[in-house]
């Protein structure tokens, strides 16, 4: 159950961040549609965030749940 709800934690985050990624992406098209220059190396440097960010959101809140669960369940 312990593993689960671990589990639950991390698909919980991977969800708001993919979708908080998806409205990113618009802005994204609009910029190039506007014709805004974008440079690769920005582009791979907001990529390296992103993955830190999702590797350390998806265990950061799988502990938060599994904290929640043993507190609630004593």
């Amino acid at each position: 159950m312990g593993s689960g709800i671990f589990i639950l934690g991390g698909i919980t985050f991977i969800t708001a961040f993919v979708l908080f990624k998806i409205s990113a992406f618009i802005f994204l098209i609009q910029d190039i549609k506007e014709g805004k220059e974008r440079s690769w190396l920005k582009l791979f440097q907001v990529f390296v965030v992103d993955l830190v960010i999702l590797i350390v959101g998806v265990v950061g809140t799988g502990i938060l749940f599994m904290t929640l669960l043993k507190m609630a369940h004593g």
